[in-house]
């Protein structure tokens, strides 16, 4: 077949162009298992391209990669080969599997899977093949069946927290379209850059592509995340940019192993994909003192619209401001422009560039996709100079007692506790407030619920502090890294067994739990209820103490009930206060 030339550049012309200009430079090294050149590379995928088309794939069809995260070199050659073939990529990676595999590869309705080792059950007619064994027999000279760039590239399913995945889909112009780093052009000799990102997200993409965008850019992935292990790259390809998810982040700056290897080439450490406590950069600062740290917002279904900045302690909750033709919004409920800090839904969109969508969900997509506009589902607000902040995920946001509470504006409380490795903030059913506040939080041994709580007492107000809290050894995640909130939730909240319902023992306990359901109005009261989640307040604290002190003969300061909020807490004060007073002796 020969070869047909598209109207407008699409994604393997980026190769092409680079495999030409320098074939021997390194484009990829996966850890310290293989590495791939610009003109292995471009050689390689013509050659599985061919194969692809002596198969039968056709141009549109849909072909799903499934590889592990140690392959990212046959992941990278078979990707560009699908392309080339005219055809889209499904990028998948090993995130997927079960119900949520099957889903994909069916609603995708692919034609085939490229997979390094093996592949799940297919639907009907489908084929699975490597692309090693695609380039077998195969000229190796240029190769490329042309397409327009309107056409669809490839399709990313979004792991999302809740449901099964959605697909989103990107045209070649979509992927074309994307704003190099303005110091790009004053950077001299190569530059090494370390990513953790799982196969088939789209940040793990759009590294990918960083070698076929800009010249003299090495993209060094880490399989399996291990701090360790990431230390240890970092020092043997002196890396000077290292890209990470917070909670990546989080667990690096918890590890020691930054103190056993020489990363001082590290130059640039970007958080991206989450929410980042401004207490996790304080301590990055420390481990890099060499690099500057920057915070990146963007959304797979934007594309290349983002924000960006270099971290700010004078900003410490921002994530900058839009980058290149990056646009932004914060709207309100009434669909109007909202103005300086006030919180709305945040609105992304990249000027000139085509807008994605869902793959076969019209609903999904008009639902999302609004007039070239993208609704991210984050509420936000911007400064006075045009710096965006993150307030919560709309689903995210509790509503207790007719007050919305900010998820992050706890998490980031509880971050600056140095025992805290990271947390988790969500709301949990109540019976009479709606939703009450809840945490799940990893922290280091010996740390307990109420020095936690004390501790966010001093930073935040009293509805804001969790009532229920528990100390967890790791969070749920999806393959993205992103916590699970709908997992604790479920956990946590439905079935109660955060705070199980305890009836009280003993005298204090159940003295306690008689005010408390006096003065509150409530009918029962279990020993791990909390003074604040069952409605009460300060007024509500002086008169309980008052009234437990007049009935043991003792002095209470209306401050233990902030101490102790719980029945079995403060029955422990009490009988503490009694025994050093010897009243009753």
């Amino acid at each position: 077949m020969s070869e047909l030339a598209s109207t407008a550049p699409v994604v393997p012309d980026l190769l092409r162009a680079r495999a030409a200009d320098d074939p021997d430079a390194v484009a990829l090294r996966v850890g310290d298992a293989g590495e791939l050149t610009l003109g292995d590379w471009e050689r390689r995928s013509n050659a599985a391209a061919r194969g692809l088309v002596d198969r039968g794939l056709r141009p549109g069809q849909l072909v799903a990669l499934l590889f592990d995260n140690d392959d990212l070199v046959e992941y990278a050659v078979g990707y560009l080969a699908v392309l080339k073939a005219g055809a889209v990529a499904v990028p998948l990676g090993r995130r997927f599997a079960g119900p949520q595999l099957d889903h994909i590869l069916r609603s995708a309705s692919v034609v085939g899977v490229l997979s390094g080792t093996g592949a799940p059950p297919l639907p009907a007619g489908a084929w699975v093949a490597r692309p090693a064994a695609l380039e077998a027999d195969q000229a190796d000279d240029r190769y490329q069946v042309g397409v327009e760039s309107t056409e669809l590239a490839e399709v990313i399913y979004t792991s999302g927290t809740t449901g099964m995945p959605q697909g989103v889909t990107c045209t070649h112009a979509n992927l074309m379209a994307h704003d190099i780093p303005p110091d790009a052009a004053a950077v001299r000799g190569t530059i090494s850059f370390l990513h953790c990102f799982p196969i088939g997200t789209q940040a793990a993409q759009e590294a990918m592509r960083v070698p076929l965008r800009v010249a003299k850019r090495v993209a060094v992935a880490l399989p399996v995340f291990d701090p360790a292990q990431l230390c240890a790259l970092v020092a043997r390809h002196r890396v000077a940019r290292l890209q990470l998810v917070p909670a990546l982040a989080q667990m690096l700056v918890s590890s020691d192993a930054h103190r056993h290897h020489d990363l001082s080439s590290v130059r640039r450490v970007i958080l991206s994909s989450a929410h980042a406590p401004p207490a996790l950069f304080a301590r990055l600062t420390e481990i890099f003192p060499e690099a500057t740290l920057w915070n990146a917002y963007a959304l797979t279904e934007a594309g290349g619209a983002r924000t960006l900045m270099q971290w700010d302690e004078r900003r410490p909750s921002s994530v900058g401001r839009p980058v290149g033709e990056t646009e932004l919004r914060i709207v309100g409920e009434s669909g109007d422009d909202l103005g300086t800090g006030e919180t709305g839904e945040v609105w992304l969109r990249r000027r000139a560039t085509p807008t994605r969508g869902y793959y076969r969900d019209p609903a999904a997509t008009a639902a999302v996709f609004v007039d070239g506009w993208v609704r991210s589902g984050d509420l936000g607000h911007l400064d006075a100079d045009g710096y965006l902040h993150l307030d919560d995920r709309l689903k995210d946001v509790i509503i207790s007692g007719g007050l919305n509470i900010s998820s992050v504006e706890i998490e980031d409380a509880l971050s600056e506790h140095p025992a805290v490795v990271e947390a988790a903030v969500f709301g949990v059913p109540h019976p009479v407030l709606g939703e009450q506040v809840a945490a799940a939080v990893v922290a280091a041994p010996g740390t307990t619920e109420r020095d936690l709580r004390n501790f966010v007492r001093t930073r935040l107000a009293e509805h804001q502090v969790p009532r229920r809290l528990v100390l967890v050894e790791e969070l749920p995640r999806n393959p993205s890294g992103k916590v699970r909130k709908t997992d604790l939730r479920r956990r946590y909240g439905e079935d109660g067994s955060a705070a199980p319902n305890v009836a009280p023992t003993g005298t204090m306990e159940e003295a306690v739990a008689a005010v408390w359901a006096e003065l509150l109005g409530v009918p029962a009261v279990g020993a791990h209820d909390d003074f604040f989640a069952l409605g009460g307040h300060s007024l509500v604290a002086v008169q309980i103490t008052a009234r437990l002190g007049e009935a043991f003969g003792i002095e209470l300061d209306a401050g233990a009930v902030f101490e102790a909020p719980t029945v079995a807490e403060l029955a422990v004060v009490l009988a503490a206060a009694r025994a050093a007073s010897g009243a009753g002796t």
